[in-house]
């Protein structure tokens, strides 16, 4: 089981809707780019992270809450080794390790977005709170 630990360097909380997915991927890509951790890198770690903050909200948002409102909350953490960053929603919950792969030999426009997520962290958990009534996705990227 995950914690949520309170003192994230960045929480931001939306409302699931569609219409605000755009300004997550904005921010995230704002916050990733002139980050001093990732500024100087070569790579594309910035653009990586960017993508699944926006996979994983997007994900929240489309599958949540299909019938009702509700909120999705990201929480970012900074260290010299590693950023940490979760999802958080109060929707029904799913088991990840249901989800099938998806067939890379054919184009998708949709159900890519837990593939990229996990290909991309070094650290992936999925896990209910019970403490505080809410799904968490966790994950971990090495510096």
């Amino acid at each position: 089981m995950t914690k949520i630990n309170t003192e994230s360097d960045i929480t931001l909380q939306v409302s699931a809707k569609l219409f605000f997915l755009p300004a997550i991927g904005h921010f995230a890509k704002d916050l990733f780019s002139r980050h001093p951790f990732l500024q100087k890198r070569k790579d594309d770690l910035a653009y990586n992270l960017e993508l699944i903050v926006y996979e994983s909200c997007s994900n929240v948002i489309r599958h949540a809450y299909p019938h009702e409102q509700g909120q999705v909350i990201l929480k970012i953490w900074f260290y010299e080794t590693k950023i940490i960053i979760q999802v958080i929603d109060y929707g029904p919950g799913f088991d990840p390790d249901k989800i099938p792969m998806p067939n890379l030999e054919i184009p998708q426009e949709r159900g890519m977005g837990l593939y990229i997520i996990r290909k991309t962290v070094d650290k992936f958990h999925y896990s209910y709170s019970s403490t505080e009534k809410c799904n968490i996705l966790h994950l971990e990227k090495e510096l």
